[in-house]
């Protein structure tokens, strides 16, 4: 036995996925992009009907900016490998204050290398301090298998342009097992840049 009206529920459902819709704003201009972090702060747009107390309160969100950067390095001597790359993300709280994590993926030595960190960062004038917190899974020396170390990271570096769009940095790992592992020691030393 047909039943037409069951049938029909299952056609719109399966032909649901295929249809589109458009939303054209509140006053039907869809050409309207989306603010930036100091559009949003200088805000006058009187449409509203609630009361609006952005200028006394602003939200967070209308203070902070997605923050997506990439940092490599690698030691350029012939007779060990050492690259690598760090992509991260993370959250600019204003021009001065970043704070974000990632993952790092390496070769060192023919064997390779993988992890996740996580770090804060100061700007002041183009010179920026970063304390960082990283764990990788890399080849142990000492134990003679691969294994997991983990270290505080201390760094100071300097931004190459005033919206930290590029960088160098170095520092210094506090983890001896973390410093004994990897090839410059506890020395650390990075390239970024941001997109």
């Amino acid at each position: 036995m047909f039943r037409p009206k069951g049938f029909t529920v299952f056609i719109l459902f399966f032909v649901s996925q295929y249809c589109f819709a458009q939303y054209d704003g509140v006053n039907g201009e869809s050409t309207e992009s989306n603010p930036t972090v100091e559009q949003r702060k200088k805000r006058t747009d009187p449409a509203d009907t609630l009361i609006d107390d952005y200028e006394d309160r602003p939200s967070i969100l209308d203070n902070t900016d997605l923050y997506k950067a990439i940092e490599f390095n690698t030691n350029g001597n012939q007779n060990l490998l050492y690259l690598a790359f760090d992509p991260q993300a993370g959250v600019a709280l204003n021009d001065q204050f970043f704070l974000g994590g990632g993952v790092n993926l390496g070769l060192f030595n023919a064997y390779g290398m993988g992890g996740f960190f996580g770090f804060s960062r100061i700007v002041v004038n183009k010179i920026f301090l970063q304390a960082e917190y990283r764990t990788i899974n890399t080849y142990l020396i000492q134990e003679n298998q691969r294994g997991w170390v983990s270290s505080p990271i201390f760094m100071v570096g300097y931004a190459y342009d005033d919206d930290m769009s590029s960088w160098g940095s170095i520092g210094i790992s506090v983890n001896g097992n973390f410093s004994r592992n990897m090839p410059f020691g506890a020395l650390v030393y990075r390239i970024g840049v941001r997109f």
